[in-house]
């Protein structure tokens, strides 16, 4: 499939047009930082390598949703924490696709990344998006469980969301 759409523009700490809203040490991935941050109406979810890789490039991927979207994944993880016989969405499955918009296609996919010491994650994929990396695949982000335990990504994208709501995002 090679109808997939150009990204927006990748994170550079010096555009004024990335409103930042955290930077963190990814504990998954120590060589790499990520950054939360707001350009034109997306919330953005940049890996960014700190350590060169064998060609001397420093490897960076972007996620891009929507702003409405950051509520709908919240609502995700919600029912990714219920039992299935209360309404959740059990490990190893993939949740309901959502598009609100022609331009974006979402589901999370939870589970345990084996090739990462079998860390928990919500891996979310954009099925209408290009990578940065390949732009013959599709855009997508591993978020683990100890983002949200010890970096404080939920807190972060709470916070971004009721700015959302309140009108201060756009």
């Amino acid at each position: 499939m090679n109808n997939k759409l150009v990204q927006l523009k990748l994170y550079n700490e010096n555009d004024p047009d990335f409103s930042v809203h955290a930077r963190f040490k990814d504990i998954a991935f120590p060589y790499k930082d990520l950054v939360i941050s707001i350009y034109h109406g997306y919330l953005c979810i940049t890996s960014i390598s700190m350590e060169p890789d064998v060609d001397g490039d420093y490897l960076i991927g972007q996620f891009e949703i929507l702003l409405p979207y950051l509520k709908w994944f919240l609502g995700v993880k919600t029912l990714f924490a219920l039992r299935p016989d209360n309404g959740g969405y059990p490990p190893g499955t993939m949740s309901d696709i959502v598009q609100l918009d022609p331009d974006n296609e979402l589901y999370v996919f939870r589970g345990a990344n084996h090739v990462n010491r079998g860390l928990m994650m919500y891996s979310l994929e954009n099925r209408k998006r290009a990578s940065y990396i390949n732009p013959r695949v599709k855009q997508g982000f591993d978020l683990y469980d100890i983002y949200f335990e010890q970096c404080g990504l939920l807190e972060i994208f709470l916070k971004i969301q009721k700015e959302y709501e309140e009108g201060k995002l756009t």
